[in-house]
């Protein structure tokens, strides 16, 4: 008995057949409620008692009973087989609560600006847990339900949904408009621009910083926006990052973004099939960057 524990475990479908054929008084019975061979049947309480080490019925023709190794296992095995289904109830009832905790990594400023107030106008019983991060972590690794990442994904054993589209927008405050005709912006040349840069390359202005100057840099896009809205200069910001900014009158958008970018934004996650809570906040955050994309 000791030796077959080393390298075989109680098979839960094994123990549930035993009690249906008990409870229903005969394999046949018990075969047609599963929808089963009465041979599929036959096989697996023939190994449960090999596990056991003991018969569990007796058999003839024209009766089946227990035996008293039978008896004692399926009073046992009513507490376990409950247990069992408790366990799966209990587990349906996270797929489907609407409620619980979301673990989500995404950029800082997107986390700011986006998935904060949506969790905030949306749902008060989400718990999130947001990791804020400009790395690509991975969803799996870090046991996130999501992550949002901005451009064409490679391909990965993640599953993607797209939930939203970043274009860009040249922006300025009304004060900054103020110190310059129409003229001027029109050619765009010789203006301040705060510019996100890179050691190689600019990020935001795209080479149009050459015809220009540079009075703010910063690697943060949130911290750009207040820079512009404070004066400093022309912006060149992703629409999601402006939207508030646009809507409160802080910034005017100039001009459309010169290059036409126009990057999707997904949700990745780990598991084809995403629980409840999850398919709602992404639904969730969609809503928020369909509204942003009606203002710029």
């Amino acid at each position: 008995m000791g030796r077959k524990t080393m390298d075989h475990y109680l098979n839960s479908e094994q123990l549930f057949l035993f009690s249906l054929v008990t409870e229903k008084g005969s394999f046949s019975k018990a075969a047609k409620h599963a929808n089963v061979h009465v041979s599929t049947i036959t096989r697996q309480i023939d190994h449960l008692e090999e596990f056991v080490g003991g018969k569990l019925f007796i058999r003839s023709t024209h009766y089946l009973g227990l035996t008293e190794s039978g008896q004692y296992l399926y009073e046992q095995s009513k507490g376990i087989l409950k247990g069992m289904l408790n366990t799966v109830k209990e587990i349906q009832y996270i797929e489907e609560s609407k409620s619980g905790v979301i673990r989500l990594s995404c950029l800082p400023t997107f986390g700011k600006l986006i998935i904060v107030p949506t969790l905030c106008k949306e749902n008060k019983k989400i718990n999130i847990t947001l990791n804020l991060t400009e790395k690509l972590v991975d969803p799996i690794v870090e046991r996130l339900d999501l992550a949002i990442r901005i451009g064409e994904q490679p391909d990965s054993n993640l599953y993607s949904k797209k939930i939203g589209v970043q274009t860009w927008a040249i922006c300025a405050s009304p004060k900054l408009l103020s110190q310059y005709s129409q003229e001027q912006i029109s050619l765009f040349n010789e203006l301040p621009l705060i510019d996100k840069c890179s050691e190689y390359n600019s990020i935001c202005w795209n080479g149009l910083e050459k015809s220009n100057y540079a009075s703010a840099r910063c690697d943060d896009f949130h911290a750009q926006l207040m820079l512009a809205v404070d004066g400093l200069g022309f912006c060149c910001l992703p629409n999601w990052v402006l939207a508030s900014a646009i809507t409160d009158g802080s910034l005017i958008k100039v001009k459309d973004d010169p290059f036409g970018r126009n990057d999707p934004i997904y949700a990745l996650r780990p598991f084809k099939k995403a629980n409840m809570k999850v398919l709602l906040f992404m639904e969730n955050i969609t809503s928020s960057l369909s509204a942003v994309s009606t203002i710029i």
